[in-house]
C-alpha cells in the first residue's frame, strides 16, 4: 500500500510539471512564432496534452463517482483530438520541405471529422467509452462497443505523421536541417503516445494490487519521457519560420523557459512540502504558503541574474564580445527624453546665470529647425515658434568664424551651434539656442562669457551625438529588414518546384512592399500619419527603394524620406494648371490634398467638392489606388524627380521654418 501511494504521489507530480510544461511552451509557441503553419500546429498538439494532463492531475482530487467522471470525460476531448491535430502537424512539417501534400489534405480532413466525432460521442454518448470504473487510485472508463475501432484509428494516423515526418526527414539535404527534423521525429513519440488510455482496454488487468502498481509505474515512466519528448520538439519548432538568428532564439527559448516554467515547477515542488513543514513549525498553513512561494520565486530571479554570464557564455560563444558590444551600445543610446533633459538643465542653469526668464534649443533637420527643447513661462513656446524667419539671424550669426558670437533677433539672443566641418573654414550647423534679451545688445561678463562658452559647448556636442546616433538608427532601419531578408532567405530549401500556390519567386528574391497585398493599405495608412505618427515611422513603405534614393534629400531621415515620395508621387496626380474644386479632373487631387495634406474634416471636404460624404469615402479609395499605383511605378522605375516634395514647398519658401516636433 505504501508503495502505491508513493508511486501515485510522484505520477501526480509528474503530471503536474507536464502540464505546466505544455502551458508554458503552448503560450510561448503562440506568442513568437504564431503566423508559421508548424508552430500554430504544435500549439494544437500542445493544447490536447495540456486538456489530458490537467484531467490526471484533478483525478486525484476528486471526491465522488459522478465528478470522475465529468473530469474523465472532459479528458477524452483531448484524447480525442490527438490524432487530428497530430496529423496536421506532421503534414505542416513535411509541406516545409516543398512536397505536394494535396492529397494527404484529403486524409487530414478525414481525420479531423472522425476526431470531433469521436470526442462529442465520448463526452455525451456510450459508443466509445462507458461508465465510470474506480480501482483506487485509478479512475477510468469502461470500453466501449466501438472503442477498438477507435484504438485502430488512432493507431493508424500516428503511424501515417510518423511518415510524414521521416518522409520529411529524407528530403532534408543538409546535416543541420536533417538533424533538427530528427530531434523532431524523435520528440513526436512520446506526446502522441503518451496521451493514449491503455487503462480502458486493460481495465480488468487492474483490479490487482500487484498490477494497479505496475500501472503506476508505466504511467510515471511514461509522464517522465512525455515531458523530457516536449522539450525537445519545442526546440525544434522554435526555429520554424523565425527570421532570427539561431543563438537569439536559444536564448529566448531558455530565458523563457528558466523564468516561467522552471519557476512554476519549482512551486509546485515546494508546495508539496508545505505539510511536513506546517507540523514540524507548528505554523498555519496560509504563512508557511506566503513564506514558501515568495522565497522560491525570489531565489530563483536571483539565481537567474547570477548566472547570466554564464549563460551568455553558452548561448553565444564565439559571439560574445559582439554580444556584450551590443548592450552596450543599448544602455548608453542618447534616446530623445535623454537629449530633453540634458538641454532642459543646461537652459536652465544659463537662464540662472543670465538672469532670463526663457530659453530655447532647436536641431538643424535639413532646412528645418525642430525645437528640442524650451523652458520658460506660459506661452514662450508659442512665442517662439510665431518666429517665422530665423535665416536672417542664423547668418548673421554664421558670419563668427567659431559661431559663440549671439545676436539680437526679435526679442532673444540667438546662438548658432556649429560643428566644425572637415576644414577649419567649413561649419556645419547643428541647431540654435535662443535666449530671452535682457538688453538690445548682448553684454557679458568674463565669468559669464566663461560659463557660457562651456555650457554651448555641451549642448552642441550633445547635438551632435545626438545626429550621429540618427543617422546609425536611419542605417539600422535599412540593415534589420535586409538582415530578415536573409534569413528568411536561408530557410528556403529547393527541394521541389515550389507550390503556385504558394508565394511567387519574383517576391520571394525581391523584398519591395509593393508586390505585398497590403501596398495599397500602407500607402492609406501613412498618407493618414502624412505629418507625424507612427504609421509614417514605422510604415513598411520605408523599405521602397525611391524612399532609400530619397534620403540624400531628407538628411538621412527615412521618415521624411516617405513623406518627400508622397509628396512627389501627389504632384503627379496633380492635373495642369490652376487648381479647381469643381472640375472632375482634380477630384482625386483634391480629395488627397484636403484630406491628408490639410488634414480638414470629412464633411467640410464633402462640402467644398459639393459631393456626398458616402460618395467622398469611396472616391477616396480609388484615389488612394492611383496614388499606390503612381508610387508602384516611381519604385519600378527605380528613381524619382528631384523636385521638393509637396509637405516641403512650404519650409523651402519661408527659408529656414521652426516647426515644433
Amino acid at each position: 500500500m505504501i508503495w502505491t501511494n508513493a508511486l501515485n504521489y510522484l505520477n501526480v507530480l509528474a503530471s503536474s510539471v507536464v502540464v505546466i510544461l505544455a502551458f508554458s511552451l503552448l503560450a510561448y509557441t503562440l506568442t513568437y512564432n504564431f503566423r508559421n503553419p508548424v508552430a500554430r500546429r504544435f500549439a494544437g498538439l500542445l493544447a490536447c496534452v495540456v486538456v489530458v494532463f490537467a484531467a490526471d492531475v484533478a483525478l486525484d482530487r476528486v471526491v465522488s463517482v459522478p465528478s470522475a467522471g465529468r473530469w474523465l470525460r472532459f479528458q477524452w476531448l483531448g484524447i480525442a483530438m490527438v490524432p487530428a491535430a497530430s496529423y496536421s502537424f506532421s503534414l505542416a512539417v513535411l509541406a516545409t520541405t516543398n512536397y505536394r501534400i494535396e492529397r494527404r489534405q484529403w486524409i487530414e480532413k478525414a481525420t479531423l471529422v472522425i476526431s470531433i466525432a469521436s470526442a462529442l460521442d465520448a463526452i455525451v454518448g456510450g459508443l466509445i467509452v462507458g461508465t465510470v470504473r474506480v480501482v483506487p487510485p485509478l479512475n477510468f472508463l469502461e470500453a466501449g462497443p466501438l472503442f477498438g475501432l477507435f484504438a485502430i484509428f488512432f493507431a493508424a494516423t500516428l503511424l501515417l505523421a510518423l511518415g510524414n515526418i521521416w518522409k520529411a526527414r529524407q528530403r532534408c539535404l543538409t546535416y543541420s536541417t536533417r538533424q533538427r527534423m530528427t530531434y523532431l521525429l524523435l520528440g513526436f513519440i512520446a506526446p502522441s503516445i503518451g496521451v493514449f488510455p491503455y487503462l480502458v482496454g486493460l481495465g480488468r488487468v487492474t483490479e490487482t494490487y500487484q498490477s494497479g502498481a505496475i500501472v503506476l509505474l508505466i504511467s510515471l515512466i511514461g509522464n517522465i519521457a512525455v515531458g523530457f519528448m516536449l522539450l525537445l520538439m519545442s526546440y525544434t519548432v522554435a526555429y520554424f519560420g523565425v527570421l532570427t538568428p539561431d543563438r537569439v532564439v536559444r536564448y529566448r527559448l531558455l530565458r523563457y523557459f528558466m523564468r516561467g516554467p522552471v519557476v512554476a515547477i519549482l512551486v509546485i515542488l515546494a508546495l508539496q512540502v508545505v505539510p511536513r513543514v506546517e507540523l514540524i513549525l507548528g505554523l498555519p498553513r496560509d504563512v508557511i504558503l506566503f513564506s514558501v512561494i515568495t522565497g522560491v520565486i525570489v531565489f530563483s530571479q536571483l539565481f537567474l541574474s547570477v548566472t547570466k554570464t554564464l549563460v551568455d557564455r553558452l548561448i553565444y560563444r564565439e559571439d560574445r564580445e559582439e554580444v556584450a558590444w551590443l548592450r552596450e551600445l543599448d544602455r548608453r543610446l542618447l534616446a530623445t527624453s535623454d537629449l530633453r533633459q540634458l538641454l532642459e538643465n543646461n537652459l536652465v542653469a544659463m537662464c540662472e546665470l543670465l538672469r532670463v526668464p526663457a530659453a530655447f534649443v532647436a536641431a538643424a533637420i535639413g532646412p528645418d529647425l525642430i525645437l528640442e527643447a524650451v523652458i520658460g513661462p506660459d506661452g514662450t513656446r508659442d512665442r517662439v515658434l510665431e518666429v517665422k524667419d530665423w535665416s536672417e539671424a542664423l547668418n548673421r550669426a554664421l558670419r563668427d568664424s567659431r559661431g559663440n558670437r549671439p545676436w539680437s533677433h526679435r526679442g532673444f539672443w540667438v546662438w548658432p551651434l556649429v560643428e566644425p566641418g572637415a576644414n577649419d573654414d567649413q561649419l556645419r550647423l547643428l541647431g540654435v539656442l535662443g535666449v530671452h534679451a535682457r538688453t538690445q545688445t548682448p553684454l557679458f561678463s568674463l565669468d559669464e562669457k566663461h560659463l557660457l562658452d562651456t555650457m554651448l559647448e555641451r549642448i552642441t556636442d550633445a547635438l551632435a551625438d545626438r545626429k550621429l546616433q540618427q543617422s546609425m538608427l536611419a542605417s539600422l532601419r535599412y540593415l534589420i529588414p535586409d538582415i530578415d531578408r536573409m534569413q528568411q532567405l536561408r530557410g528556403v530549401v529547393p527541394y521541389a518546384a515550389p507550390d503556385s500556390k504558394r508565394e511567387p519567386a519574383a517576391a520571394m528574391l525581391d523584398p519591395s512592399p509593393i508586390h505585398s497585398p497590403e501596398f495599397e493599405a500602407w500607402v492609406k495608412d501613412a498618407l493618414s500619419h502624412y505629418w507625424g505618427g507612427p504609421k509614417l515611422t514605422h510604415s513598411p513603405l520605408i523599405k521602397l527603394r525611391v524612399v532609400s534614393d530619397t534620403l540624400s534629400d531628407a538628411d538621412d531621415d527615412p521618415t521624411k524620406a516617405l513623406r518627400l515620395v508622397l509628396g512627389q508621387a501627389l504632384e503627379r496626380l496633380r492635373p495642369e494648371g490652376k487648381q479647381n474644386l469643381t472640375a472632375p479632373e482634380w477630384l482625386l487631387y483634391n480629395i488627397l490634398e484636403l484630406r491628408f495634406i490639410q488634414g480638414r474634416k470629412v464633411r467640410e471636404i464633402a462640402d467644398r467638392l459639393a459631393i456626398s460624404e458616402s460618395d467622398l469615402y469611396r472616391k477616396q479609395r480609388v484615389a488612394i489606388g492611383h496614388l499606390a499605383r503612381v508610387i508602384l511605378e516611381m519604385e519600378q522605375s527605380n528613381g524619382h524627380e528631384n523636385q521638393p516634395g509637396f509637405g516641403e514647398q512650404s519650409v523651402v519658401s519661408n527659408g529656414t521654418e521652426l516647426d515644433e516636433s
